[in-house]
C-alpha cells in the first residue's frame, strides 16, 4: 500500500464541510394569513424562519430491510424506503412571530378548543396547501460554488411545537424552540431524485 501523505489527505478533504453554514427555507401555507408563503424578505415568515433558524439537520436516508429465511439463513433483500421526523430549533422574538405562525398552523388542522380543522389539503408541496415544501442547504465555504447539497422535504407540516422552559436562574440566554415536521418524501439534489433518476453529483 502507498504511504498516505498528509498533503494527500488535504487534496482528498478539500477544505471539508462546515456545519454552521447551512440555511433552511420554510414555505408557510397561505392558510395562516398575512405573510405565510409570500415571499422570501426578511420579514415574512419564510425570511424569519431562514433567519432564526439555529440548528437542523441535513436528513437521513432510510431504507427498509426484508429478511427472508432461507435453511438456517437470511436473505436480505431491500424494503420500503421510510422517512423519519425532521427537527429544527429556532431563536423567539420579542414579538413571537415565528412561533406564533407555527401554533397557527397546526391549529390550522385541528384547533385547540374542539376537535375541528381544515380539509382542504391542496396540492402537495404548493403553498395553498395545509402541505408546503421545506428546504435545507448546506452551503460552501467558498463562494463560487455557494450551495453544495439541497434537500427537499416534500409536503411538510409540523406536528410539534416545543417547551420553552422558563426560570428565574436562566441568565445570558436567548429563547429558542423546536419544531418538529413530518413530510412525505424527499429530493435531493435534483427535482427527479425521488423518482430515482436523479443525477446523484447535482
Amino acid at each position: 500500500m502507498a504511504t498516505r501523505k498528509i498533503e494527500d489527505f488535504k487534496n482528498t478533504l478539500r477544505g471539508g464541510v462546515r456545519p454552521n453554514l447551512f440555511n433552511v427555507q420554510i414555505n408557510f401555507p397561505t392558510i395562516l394569513g398575512q405573510n405565510g408563503g409570500q415571499g422570501s424578505g426578511s420579514n415574512t415568515l419564510e425570511g424569519l424562519s431562514s433567519f432564526l433558524c439555529r440548528s437542523a439537520a441535513l436528513p437521513a436516508s432510510t431504507q427498509g430491510l426484508i429478511e427472508v429465511p432461507f435453511r438456517g439463513r437470511f436473505l436480505k433483500i431491500p424494503g420500503d424506503r421510510t422517512f423519519d421526523a425532521w427537527t429544527a430549533t429556532f431563536y423567539n422574538t420579542a414579538d413571537f412571530n415565528l412561533r406564533q405562525a407555527f401554533e397557527l398552523w397546526i391549529n390550522a388542522a385541528n384547533k385547540t378548543d374542539e376537535n375541528i380543522g381544515t380539509l382542504d389539503f391542496g396540492a402537495i408541496g404548493g403553498t395553498g396547501s395545509y402541505f408546503t415544501d421545506l428546504v435545507v442547504q448546506q452551503k460552501a465555504k467558498d463562494t463560487t460554488t455557494d450551495v453544495l447539497r439541497e434537500y427537499k422535504l416534500v409536503g411538510a407540516w409540523p406536528t410539534n411545537v416545543g417547551a420553552i422552559n422558563l426560570a428565574y436562574d436562566s441568565n445570558d440566554q436567548i429563547e429558542e424552540f423546536d419544531v418538529e415536521f413530518q413530510y412525505q418524501y424527499m429530493d435531493v439534489g435534483s427535482k427527479d431524485f425521488a423518482v430515482g433518476s436523479g443525477d446523484l453529483t447535482s
